[in-house]
């Protein structure tokens, strides 16, 4: 469990910075932060600035360590107003536009070579005929293979405006052959969208990953395709989602809610108070959902669960949400670097506040999900009902709990009968497996290539060889005759679904993860429970 310990702060600090934008468009003006010319406490950080420049012993960048000291400033006052330094805005804006400009590849170093993963679905290199395991040899004439180029470097030679162009040489292993392509330079779309589709004849599965500016677009064809093909229920999966703008959480929820249900509302300082209600708008009023939530879903993610859980909407499933529900406002300095300030806090229906504490400081915050798993929270019973959680009442009845995260309606354990292999898996080997996984089909691509995504998902399995190359690329110190049956499945379950990601991107992985998810089962119990078998769900 040690690995846990080690990794999972790591994650959730990710999932921190990812969440804390969700005030960004919150009908506010973005603000300019200036200070009086003559305001004593401007005067005095200058003063110490200067000081340092020409009075202290070493050279210093005086630049570097303001950005330092302005960001120690605001984890002072919480864990989500944050500092983004100039250099950093642009990656930062990329994230919540839901798009970038340049080629649209994913890829990683094999061997000191770029080699391409997947081109990104109607990004320019997909239109340019670019390839899975194509590598690239030079870009605009400069060598970047077989040599020690800085990985950093390909972003400067790759990104660009949209219209202009890059040539690009490629080596194609499966033809034996070097090309010269040229590329036009385009807007990549960044989707918030992972996968949907049917899993059954009435049950449709979204998968959301953030909440961007495309994201309210991209749900709502999602939304509509699946109900063109005859859906009843929906299993609306916002794990691991650490959230992003409030309007497309604002947006996702009025799919569902009535006219002038209530989505969610905020407070300021000065007690002014703003509500937000549904529309008459909206694809799916009536059917049946189930939202599935853990330890990694915050921010707007917990509005969506929020609002439908307090307005009879929606069976919530899974374990208790991050708890993060504070609005930051964002201001640009002069600069052009930014600061992200919290400025209200929001609340549920039923008027829960789902922040949870913070006032032992910032790294007590991010490890407090790793704490409640060493508790054996996560794992035999998740905290639903502490004793500083104050109680709710929906309209239908139902209890409710505030005071840090939103508690599901279902708790589903993280699954141990894998043991700890299993447990370290799900979490932190994708990175050695993804590799595995790309050098398995780099190898065998003529022979994938026969698949199609259907004949691949029911066909397609994890031999023992394959395994055991598994075990072995990653480095494990551990023998196929150790491992029990559980973990087994888990492991063999990965490879084909991380094989099926380098064919297929996400359609490729998710549904063969979902086939044996236990919230994902869970969910079709409740949901549509005339067609699981109980073996299935046991």
């Amino acid at each position: 469990m040690k690995s846990y310990k080690i990794y999972l702060p790591l994650a959730l600090s990710l999932a921190i910075i990812a969440g804390i934008v969700i005030g960004k468009q919150m009908n506010f003006a973005t603000k300019s932060m200036a200070l009086m010319p003559y305001d004593v406490r401007e005067q005095k950080l200058r003063q110490l600035i200067n000081f340092i420049d020409y009075e202290y012993v070493d050279e210093v960048n005086t630049d570097s360590l303001l950005d330092l000291t302005i960001s120690d400033l605001l984890r002072k006052l919480d864990p989500h107003s944050v500092y983004i330094a100039k250099q950093d805005v642009q990656k930062s804006e990329e994230n919540l536009k839901g798009s970038f400009e340049g080629i649209g590849i994913e890829y990683l170093i094999h061997k000191d070579t770029l080699t391409v993963l997947r081109t990104i679905k109607d990004g320019p290199s997909e239109k340019a005929g670019l390839k899975g395991g194509d590598r690239l040899i030079s870009v605009d004439g400069k060598a970047v293979a077989g040599i020690e180029f800085p990985e950093q470097e390909y972003g400067v030679l790759l990104k660009g405006k949209s219209g202009s162009k890059v040539g690009v040489e490629i080596y194609r292993p499966t033809e034996g052959q070097t090309k010269l392509i040229t590329i036009k330079r385009g807007k990549v779309p960044i989707y918030s969208v992972n996968v949907s589709y049917m899993l059954n004849d009435s049950v449709g599965l979204i998968k959301v990953d953030r909440f961007a500016e495309t994201t309210t677009d991209e749900f709502e064809y999602a939304l509509k395709k699946l109900v063109k093909q005859n859906m009843k229920s929906l299993i609306l999966d916002l794990r691991d989602n650490p959230g992003g703008l409030l309007r497309a959480a604002i947006s996702m929820s009025d799919e569902f809610l009535d006219d002038e249900e209530l989505i969610v509302f905020t407070k300021q300082r000065s007690g002014e108070t703003s509500y937000t209600y549904a529309t008459k708008n909206g694809q799916f009023k009536r059917g049946k959902i189930a939202v599935l939530v853990n330890e990694g879903s915050a921010s707007a993610s917990e509005i969506v669960a929020g609002a439908l859980q307090d307005n009879d909407r929606a069976t919530i499933i899974g374990r208790r949400s991050f708890g993060k529900g504070l609005v930051q406002e964002e201001m640009t300095l002069k600069d052009g670097s930014r600061v992200r300030l919290t400025t209200a806090r929001y609340y549920t229906p039923t008027g829960r506040s789902i922040q949870k504490p913070y006032t032992e400081g910032y790294e007590q915050y991010q490890k407090e999900a790793a704490d409640r798993y060493e508790k054996g929270e996560l794992t035999s019973g998740d905290s639903i009902h502490h004793t500083n959680q104050e109680q709710f009442v929906t309209p239908g009845g139902k209890v409710v709990y505030g005071g840090g995260g939103i508690s599901p309606d279902v708790f589903v354990p993280i699954d141990t009968t894998a043991n700890v292999l299993g447990w370290l898996y799900h979490y932190f080997s994708y990175g050695q497996l993804e590799k595995f996984a790309f050098n398995y089909v780099d190898k065998n691509r003529k022979e994938l290539n026969q698949y199609d995504l259907t004949s691949f998902q029911e066909n397609f399995e994890v031999t023992q060889e394959i395994l055991q190359k598994a075990l072995e690329y990653t480095e494990l110190d551990m023998k196929l005759e150790e491992l029990n049956d559980p973990t087994l499945v888990v492991i063999k379950t990965r490879i084909k679904g991380l094989i099926g990601r380098n064919l297929w991107g996400e359609m490729g992985i998710y549904p063969i993860l979902f086939k044996n998810d236990p919230m994902v089962l869970k969910a079709l119990e409740i949901l549509n429970p005339a067609i699981i078998k109980s073996e299935e769900i046991n």
